[in-house]
């Protein structure tokens, strides 16, 4: 009876193993703002060019070579924006064909100058976190599946 309680145990725990440490399907790049504390990851190889870093150090962004952009930021909620005031603001200058939002976050997703665009955005204390997909429409099978689990990994010191 105990080694069948303990291969059982030893099932178990090879089951869990494989359900929680599976094979990762591609290299992943992390990255932190050190002076605003964002933070969120991204496959590699979906945007393998890192572009220039601003002047402000705000955040940075890289590119692909079809055109697809991913854009890890934060700001100043200098003008005491909400969640709902993004996407209004957003909405006056895009083609908004989806947002979404609650106290303390939004995601607003539509077109501009040719592209799909997906945003996030979350607010921590006095900064607005974000990040931001861009990709041609014609790109969209590749990078629609993308945008939830890359945006989703974006997060903001809890005490900012």
């Amino acid at each position: 009876m105990r080694n069948h309680r303990s291969l059982s145990i030893a099932a178990a725990g090879g089951l869990a193993a494989t359900i929680f440490c599976g094979p990762v399907l591609a290299d992943q790049v992390t990255y932190k703002n050190e002076r605003f504390g964002t933070k969120a990851s991204f496959p590699s190889e979906a945007f393998p060019q890192k572009l220039p870093a601003p002047v402000e150090g705000d955040g940075l962004a890289w590119a692909s070579p079809d055109g697809a952009q991913i854009f890890i930021y934060a700001r100043e909620n200098a003008g005491d924006e909400t969640p709902k005031s993004v996407i209004r603001a957003r909405g006056r200058t895009d083609d908004v064909t989806y947002d979404a939002s609650g106290r303390r976050w939004a995601v607003v997703s539509g077109y501009r100058d040719g592209k799909i665009f997906y945003e996030r955005y979350i607010f921590r204390g006095n900064l607005i976190h974000s990040v931001a997909i861009r990709y041609p429409e014609d790109e969209r099978a590749t990078y629609d599946k993308l945008v939830g689990p890359v945006t989703m990994t974006l997060k903001g010191p809890a005490g900012s």
